[in-house]
């Protein structure tokens, strides 16, 4: 098994149980974490199936609206109906509120973000080591299903793949450039309200805001960075 077959694997069945498929995963500490990233994932995505509709959620929405239109009744039955309202309007409020959490992350710490982003590139040696040709069509697929689109060329991209950083999903690309590799993450999950430099000894770069989460651009050879970021700024477009 291959390292593309392999992550491949890992990442549409990482519990798989094929002898091959084990074998791989024990090669290296890298394949070992790769796999335990997707089994995360995936148990998020289970957790998240098993949250359950609030009990009787229907019914207090329509006592809400019933009370709120009889306001106008006598000033007790008003004052009865604005008490039951206020209590209903704050349990609709935390819902609404834990609901928008769970589709539109808030906003992270920049600083934060940008220390997780250089562990994870560091920590991934494989994607680095990956020598191939992304065709576009992977490439739009893999940017579809995160509600993005090209519409024009960002370079030869030697690696494709998801990414686990900071907890939630992500887009990590390699990208082969006449002035050296570049690593660029794509976090749509991720906001940040101000873009924040990467300082490590091994790795320059920078993490901005996009129109959709952040993105994360990072190399060794610091003349490649923004070039990059020229590139992906120009032709990426966040469609949802």
């Amino acid at each position: 098994m291959d390292d593309l077959e392999f992550r491949k694997k890992a990442v549409i069945d990482p519990n798989s149980q094929d002898p091959k498929f084990l074998k791989k995963t024990r090669q290296s500490q890298n394949n070992r974490r790769f796999v335990e990233q997707q089994q995360s994932f995936n148990q998020q995505i289970q957790n998240t199936l098993k949250l359950s509709t609030p009990e009787n959620l229907s019914d207090r929405i329509i006592l809400n609206q019933q009370l709120f239109q009889h306001k106008h009744h006598t000033t007790q039955k008003r004052h009865h109906q604005w008490r039951n309202w206020l209590v209903g309007s704050v349990a609709a409020s935390l819902i609404l509120a834990f609901s928008l959490n769970l589709i539109f992350p808030g906003t992270q710490n920049s600083a934060l973000l940008a220390r997780q982003v250089v562990e994870h590139v560091k920590n991934d040696t494989h994607a680095l080591n990956v020598q191939m040709s992304v065709p576009k069509s992977r490439i739009d697929t893999m940017l579809a299903s995160y509600g993005g689109k090209l519409n024009g060329p960002i370079g030869q991209v030697s690696f494709l793949g998801h990414c686990i950083v900071g907890g939630h999903t992500g887009v990590h690309m390699v990208l082969q450039t006449s002035n050296g590799v570049v690593t660029v993450l794509l976090l749509p999950s991720q906001r940040i309200s101000h873009e924040f430099m990467l300082n490590d000894k091994q790795l320059s770069g920078i993490i901005y805001p996009s129109k959709k989460g952040s993105i994360a651009v990072a190399s060794e050879q610091i003349e490649a960075i923004e070039k990059t970021r020229q590139n992906i700024d120009q032709h990426l477009n966040w469609i949802i």
